[in-house]
């Protein structure tokens, strides 16, 4: 006689949590948090490895290093307490942008070698990039996530003046960061999140826009990325 725990788990189960959408979301939901709380330890790891060999080299540790953790540390803990929400892409491309988006800034290195004539200029560039993403992610609070997804309009804050603060406070961020670390490996990081990041922003406003309240955000508040360019 076969026990509960000896009968084989039925593909059926499977293919009805595919395919009842609440189910879909919050698997894929979680896998989201999963996968991003993976990406957060690589990244401490690497960056904690690179500042341990600062100091062991005798160089200077500058701000920058300890901005990029705490902005992407503020990332991690507002996704695990975020609202739920049925409304995500399932477009493959756009988990593509979003992860990619996501992971392409932690390649980052600090290069602490050589001091720079513009390093006074770079740190106070970090310290606003930096003030402007927690300031923008504490105001979107429990709607932040990764992958395209409407969890409520957030039309407050510093989303009165651009639709993606976080993305100009990063631009901020990455530019003072490269200022005070000009390497040519840095430079296609940051060269090659750009290039992703711009799709990314299109992906979310074509999810969030078939909410009529977002499209009614988007005739008021008109720049995405940067005020008064794009």
């Amino acid at each position: 006689m076969s026990t509960p725990t000896d009968r084989p788990f039925p593909l059926g189960t499977l293919q009805r949590h595919w395919t009842d959408r609440e189910l879909r979301s919050i698997w894929l939901d979680a896998f989201e948090r999963v996968a991003m709380l993976v990406l957060f330890g690589w990244f401490v790891l690497a960056v904690s490895k690179s500042v341990i060999s600062g100091f062991q080299a005798g160089n200077q540790v500058v701000i920058g290093d300890i901005m990029l953790l705490i902005a992407e540390t503020a990332v991690v803990v507002l996704a695990l307490f975020r609202s739920h929400t049925q409304s995500m892409s399932l477009r493959l491309s756009d988990w593509f942008l979003a992860f990619a988006a996501t992971c392409l800034p932690m390649f980052a290195r600090p290069n602490h070698t050589v001091s720079h004539v513009w390093d006074s200029a770079a740190v106070p560039l970090t310290v606003l990039g930096l003030t402007l993403i927690l300031y923008a992610k504490l105001t979107l609070g429990r709607r932040f996530g990764l992958v395209a997804a409407n969890r409520g309009v957030c039309d407050f804050g510093p989303y009165r003046f651009v639709r993606h603060p976080i993305y100009f406070g990063y631009l901020l961020l990455d530019v003072g960061f490269f200022m005070l670390n000009p390497t040519l490996w840095n430079g296609i990081v940051f060269a090659a999140f750009y290039f992703v990041l711009i799709p990314r922003i299109f992906a979310e406003e074509r999810l969030l826009s078939q909410d009529e309240q977002y499209r009614n955000y988007m005739g008021r508040v008109r720049f995405r990325l940067v005020p008064g360019l794009f």
